[in-house]
């Protein structure tokens, strides 16, 4: 069962737990945060703040609350009530015990001052991303892997990567056959998401249909394989700013900035291929394969870092003529691309270009296949699947 399998984040949260009184752990909504602690790790007390109830007492007295609770305790959807993080610095500053208070969040905790504050030396956060293809099928975390150029080869075929492009990484949807019900639940995430959490970080003004706006989009470029930047949208940049910031607080999707030598604008990429491919409904063709292929690739990037405790900051790079380069590493430049055999002498330009402006010795061509193939001109082509 999928409330069962282990996550690749399990180590080292139990390592944050026996170091920092309070333990974070970020990420979309319905990832799998509260069954890492409670079913996983074995945290009994256990309180929500979606019980409406206990935000109430929350709001009223969060001093109050805590001091009827028994740690180690699991405080979920923790970014509901601000005044908590006060109350549990308090708490900890008078018994500094690591492991006390395990806090979940579907928001980043740190977008308001008053609880960056609060946390600062006091809590170690981890986010946890969708399921990993290696978490998926349940084949162990291997640290080696977490180099944007390493030398181990591949563990997964092209086909273990197709079965998770439609199904995404969220636990229902990902352990879910029945595509009808796969379809239900995805429609109920993104109504409670747009309507709810979008709305909560977003603030005074908030208006759901600028963001059902976004999203429909959002398809369209994915459709045609491209990033999603400002200038694809109809709406007043500084507006659509503040709507895909929300997105992002609430991790639907994550900005990429530039790299500093190059001449792009910020990039934003949607944090799960499951939400994504719902989004576009149709077939398949080359332009949402490719989207899909790159959302995956980045999860895959970004969640072995973050568990391997070596979270990166990544970035893409672009001339002003060319067309993006995904990744750029300390040495190491990085283009995905949906082309086999046939197509890969063009995607190499843009990709050799990037490495001789930033002096890079090497540069991956991440392409649908299943065998790495010998480097040329420092250039190597490696399957989607590197990373995993």
């Amino acid at each position: 069962m999928a409330h069962q399998r282990k996550r690749h984040a399990l180590e080292h949260i139990c390592k944050l737990g026996s170091f920092w009184p309070v333990v974070g752990l970020l990420g979309l909504r319905q990832v799998g945060k509260t069954t890492l602690f409670r079913d996983i790790l074995g945290l009994k007390n256990f309180v929500s703040f979606d019980d409406e109830e206990v935000l109430e007492d929350a709001k009223q007295s969060s001093k109050n609350l805590l001091s009827r609770l028994h740690t180690p305790v699991i405080i979920d959807e923790a970014q509901k009530v601000a005044s908590i993080f006060d109350a549990i610095k308090f708490r900890v500053d008078q018994k500094k015990i690591p492991g006390q208070y395990y806090l979940t969040g579907s928001a980043t905790f740190s977008s308001k001052g008053n609880i960056r504050e609060s946390l600062t030396g006091r809590i170690g956060c981890l986010k946890l991303f969708p399921f990993t293809l290696a978490e998926t099928h349940q084949i162990p975390f291997e640290k080696k892997r977490c180099s944007l150029f390493h030398s181990e080869m591949p563990r997964f075929k092209m086909d273990d990567v197709s079965q998770v492009l439609s199904s995404g990484g969220l636990p229902v949807p990902l352990f879910t056959r029945d595509l009808e019900q796969r379809k239900l639940y995805f429609n109920s995430w993104l109504d409670t998401t747009i309507m709810r959490d979008v709305a909560r970080v977003y603030g005074k003004g908030y208006d759901p249909d600028v963001s059902w706006s976004i999203l429909r989009q959002m398809k369209t470029i994915l459709q045609n394989g491209e990033w999603i930047n400002l200038r694809s949208f109809k709406q007043n940049s500084r507006i659509l700013r503040k709507y895909l910031s929300s997105f992002e607080d609430i991790f639907l999707v994550q900005r990429i900035p530039c790299h500093e030598e190059g001449m792009g604008e910020d990039l934003w990429i949607f944090s799960d291929s499951g939400i994504a491919r719902h989004l576009l409904e149709s077939e398949i063709g080359q332009g949402p394969h490719l989207s899909l292929g790159r959302i995956f690739i980045f999860k895959e990037i970004l969640a072995n870092f973050e568990y391997a405790g070596l979270p990166i900051h990544p970035a893409y790079y672009k001339s002003r003529h060319g067309t993006p380069v995904d990744l750029i590493g300390e040495n190491v430049a990085i283009k995905i691309t949906v082309e086999t055999k046939s197509g890969l002498s063009y995607e190499e330009r843009s990709l050799a270009g990037a490495m001789k402006k930033l002096k890079l010795p090497y540069g991956l061509l991440v392409a649908p296949v299943d065998i790495m193939e010998c480097p040329r001109k420092g250039i190597t082509v490696v399957p989607w699947t590197f990373w995993s």
